[in-house]
């Protein structure tokens, strides 16, 4: 969500839980709600979507991997899920409201 408001420069690759600590220090900052919002920045909806199209496409891998018994070694499958539900919810995927929100891939 911090990429997605500008917070953050780049989404790191899925194969790591992302820097709690880092992501405190970026909420810290700020002194209030309103404080944090009035800076945040949404990124461009093409941004968005291409980052959607590709976390699918890890998405599916991963479930691939799962069905056929396979290891993923490159990507995290929980940390794909997460951020695949997240930009799901982004984009407003099927009109499901966060605890609804479908990773279908």
């Amino acid at each position: 969500m911090l990429w997605a408001l500008g917070f953050v420069d780049e989404l790191t690759f899925p194969s790591n839980i992302c820097d709690v600590a880092g992501i405190v220090r970026i909420i810290q900052q700020h002194e209030t709600f309103a404080d944090f919002l009035s800076v945040a920045v949404l990124r461009d909806k093409e941004e968005i979507l291409d980052q959607a199209d590709l976390i699918y496409r890890y998405n599916w891998a991963c479930v691939d991997a799962r069905i056929n018994g396979k290891e993923m070694n490159f990507v995290s499958p929980s940390v794909v899920m997460e951020r695949h539900h997240a930009l799901n919810w982004l984009i407003n995927y099927c009109e499901q409201p966060w605890d609804d929100v479908s990773t279908d891939t």
